[in-house]
């Protein structure tokens, strides 16, 4: 007989088939170690499913960048809104053109990668039209002299030296 006794699941003390239990999760020695084995199983699979459900809720959890692009994307739809009777601030236009992704964007005098504390800042963003804003990097030079004009240059000026993180 080459396999006269089988190892405990739970205690891993060999026994022989006649004395021990057989269930569906294994060979055991005694009902004992049977049913600590079957807790320790449950214990575990509940501990499983927490972990899970914590993973879950962490996925769920926004990360500050996300609720800046978000912040970012609410602050542009308001800069839009708040000039929508006043043109371009690059190139005066004042089209009404409506093509895939809108013809206005919010577009900001420091540039947001160059000046990131100045992001959300009311004087620093302007209704821009699409081909200003993005084809020619903001058309910055036409942007100021607009800008002296619509805020005045010690407020401009103020925004070119601000670079307080």
């Amino acid at each position: 007989m080459p396999n006269a006794k089988k190892k405990c699941r739970h205690c891993k003390v060999y026994a022989t088939p006649d004395s021990g239990v057989k269930v569906p999760l294994g060979f055991f020695c005694s009902m004992a170690c049977a049913v600590q084995h079957g807790k320790k199983a449950a214990t575990a699979f509940s501990d499983k499913r927490k972990r899970e459900s914590l993973t879950k809720l962490k996925e769920k959890v926004k990360t500050v960048s996300e609720w800046r692009v978000e912040a970012q994307s609410a602050f542009n739809a308001y800069i839009r809104h708040r000039d929508r009777h006043l043109p371009c601030i690059s190139c005066d236009e004042t089209g009404r053109h409506e093509g895939i992704g809108g013809y206005w964007d919010a577009g900001h005098y420091r540039s947001r990668g160059a000046a990131k504390h100045l992001s959300f800042h009311l004087h620093n963003c302007h209704k821009q039209c699409h081909k200003c804003n993005r084809y020619l990097s903001g058309n910055v030079v036409e942007y100021r002299h607009r800008l002296i004009e619509r805020i005045g240059l010690i407020t401009v000026e103020a925004l070119e030296y601000n670079n307080c993180t």
